[in-house]
């Protein structure tokens, strides 16, 4: 039987040792990296859907309410013809400007707040129950800032058609919410009346158009005009032009589709979205490893998800196996 062999010389010894380890070492890491799926990243804006039970009305009288308490003001016309659209009062509530500013101002510091104790929280000096009551504040800071916002959007009172208005209250008298303002008396045309709630109601604006369906028959209509007039529900109305020949008879009930302004966005597989406790994440691959990035999901349709946060268009996003990962964690990227 021979010997075993050993090593003559030195640095060769070490160099095939650092070899070995280093083979070991790769054969670890490609072992320990995880198979995934990817998917490129997509900007695309957001269009929240507005959906109502609206009904259809013939405009050839209408009384127009204060839609908040306040003092009338402008813009003090003679009764007579009015065009369709044009401003036939405005209330002026005391001291809402002052209290929209102070609202968003609080918001602020409530969203820097959310910031800085989810920071604390990552790095273990805060709880999650101080990170939950960050989070609650700041949601109850910004449901007071939008309702400050749509009454302050709420202020005018226009003319939904064509007609001749007369007036109730003269100009500088203060009035309660739902206090009668004008009478404006129109030719009959059909048109459709529906309720939003105010949040919707601040996102929409005239000439939207708007997907009408009544039993067999559907349609496309104009948004005329919103939040013209109050609702002792809480609701703003909205009023929507019908289109020509449309076969629908006053006192119809119709259902609405309205398209909401767009918000930037991205597009990502709805399967790309993991929750890791009460965070929204997706995981992008970054040369070979996973980049954990915080999103807010601003809703989803079908198989995909709309988020804003620190993305990229055209960047893979995992959208198998994001469930298995962490931040920084080997990815072996699957076709």
């Amino acid at each position: 039987m021979s010997a075993p062999r050993t090593c003559t010389s030195r640095f060769p010894c070490v160099l095939g040792l650092a070899l070995t380890a280093l083979l070991l070492g790769a054969s670890a890491a490609a072992r320990a990296a995880v198979p995934v799926r990817t998917a490129p990243v997509e900007r695309s804006p957001w269009r929240p859907l507005v959906s109502a039970v609206a009904r259809v009305r013939s405009v050839n009288h209408v009384v127009l309410s204060a839609p908040l308490s306040g003092r009338v003001s402008e813009p003090g016309r003679p009764a007579g013809q009015v065009r369709a659209g044009a401003l036939l009062a405005r209330i002026m509530p005391p001291g809402l400007q002052a209290s929209v500013q102070a609202a968003r101002t609080q918001l602020r510091l409530a969203q820097i707040n959310v910031q800085r104790d989810r920071t604390l929280y990552r790095d273990g000096v805060v709880s999650l129950q101080t990170l939950q009551s960050s989070r609650a504040t700041e949601k109850q800071m910004r449901a007071q800032a939008q309702a400050l916002q749509g009454q302050l959007a709420n202020q005018a009172i226009r003319a939904p058609f064509a007609g001749i208005v007369s007036y109730a209250v003269p100009s500088g008298a203060v009035v309660s919410a739902g206090t009668p303002i004008v009478t404006l008396d129109g030719r009959g045309k059909p048109w459709i009346e529906a309720l939003v709630s105010p949040e919707s109601a601040m996102r929409l604006s005239a000439a939207q158009p708007v997907r009408i369906r009544f039993e067999h028959w559907s349609g496309s209509g104009r948004l005329h005009s919103v939040g013209h007039s109050a609702r002792q529900s809480g609701l703003v109305a909205v009023y929507v032009t019908l289109p020509p020949r449309a076969p629908l008879l006053p006192g119809e009930w119709v259902h609405l589709r309205i398209a909401e302004r767009s918000t930037p966005a991205f597009a990502v597989p709805l399967s790309a979205v993991v929750m890791q406790g009460a965070d929204a994440v997706v995981f992008c691959d970054q040369a070979g490893r996973a980049r954990r990035v915080s999103v807010t999901v601003l809703g989803t349709r079908g198989a995909r998800a709309w988020v804003t946060g620190a993305l990229r268009a055209g960047e893979p996003v995992v959208v198998r196996g994001a469930g298995r990962l962490d931040d920084g964690t080997p990815l072996a990227v699957k076709p």
